[in-house]
């Protein structure tokens, strides 16, 4: 009872089982003890970098391309295969190759210039479904804005096909204002030809005979006397500038169901299609030709080899 009435200085845990004692001060936590930071050694002077030699230098300067913007290295590997302007230009490229480019890109250019010719029926369509208030914006979205958008169609589709017939990007060489010209002329055409159309519906609105039909492509040519009320039989397929069907010609829509100027269009648009075909094959022309030389040589060399029948088989 001495721990409570007074201090007692003898240890009590004298008294206890030595393994029990053992066992204690195994478990008992460990005394924390700050640790005194170790004082830094004295830094050594820095010995003096080398200077780099020459062919070190020379060797990690050939690392960076000549054309990189980054003379670090960044990006070396993409600026490996960078080729100046001037040096693809200067690449001579065979026949075939510029006409499979030329192929790829002239639709491309024939549809981008058609969009230009009508960007202002692509405004009208667009804004339709902007303009007035929710009711007639919630109209817009119902009918879809159905004749802006006929408008819209047929513009871009004629006027493709006008591009086409007048030749627009034919050319390998591109020539900036001789293709402005063509887009120029191909919407002239385009409204020249909505132009008589409404003035044959006014006509027989009024009862009044319709004016003549003339040529969009041949001005010149003999105009066609036309009806108050023109047949759309099957058989009566007038074609302004007295065009005659070409042979394998094959229209988008039977003739009966487009206007004559539309049958006129069908038929330069084909036609300039066949003149741009030819002029395609003579461009490739001695491309091919060597190709085909070069396969008749190898036919000969394997028929000296295996025979005439494996030898035309493996080549």
């Amino acid at each position: 009872m001495g721990w409570f009435w007074g201090s007692n200085k003898d240890d009590p845990t004298k008294k206890l089982d030595p393994e029990l004692r053992a066992y204690l001060e195994q478990q008992a936590p460990a005394k924390y003890t700050p640790v005194q930071p170790s004082p830094e050694p004295p830094k050594a002077p820095e010995p003096p970098k080398p200077a780099p030699q020459p062919e070190a230098a020379e060797s990690s300067e050939s690392k960076v391309p000549p054309a990189s913007l980054f003379p670090d290295g960044r990006y070396a590997h993409l600026w490996k295969t960078y080729k100046p302007l001037e040096e693809i230009e200067g690449t001579p490229v065979s026949g075939a190759e510029r006409v499979i480019e030329n192929y790829k890109k002239r639709k491309d250019t024939v549809h981008r210039a058609a969009m230009e010719n009508c960007a202002l029926e692509h405004e009208a369509l667009t804004f339709c479904f902007k303009k007035g208030n929710w009711q007639d914006q919630l109209r817009a979205r119902v009918t879809m804005c159905s004749d802006e958008n006929a408008t819209f169609s047929r513009c871009y589709t004629m006027q493709a096909k006008f591009l086409q017939a007048l030749g627009y990007a034919s050319a390998f060489e591109w020539d900036d204002e001789r293709e402005e010209r063509i887009q120029m002329h191909a919407d002239k055409l385009y409204h020249q030809m909505l132009d008589y159309e409404r003035q044959v519906e006014e006509a027989n609105a009024k009862g009044l005979e319709p004016p003549p039909l003339t040529s969009l492509f041949n001005p010149n040519a003999q105009p066609i006397p036309q009806q108050r009320t023109p047949s759309a039989q099957p058989g009566s397929v007038e074609i302004p500038g007295g065009e005659e069907l070409p042979l394998g010609f094959k229209p988008s829509k039977p003739l009966h169901e487009l206007t004559p100027h539309e049958r006129e269009l069908e038929i330069r648009a084909y036609k300039a299609q066949l003149e741009q075909q030819k002029r395609y094959a003579e461009e490739a022309s001695p491309f091919m030709k060597s190709q085909e030389e070069a396969r008749l040589k190898r036919q000969e060399k394997a028929i000296s080899w295996f025979g005439e029948t494996i030898g035309k088989w493996i080549t």
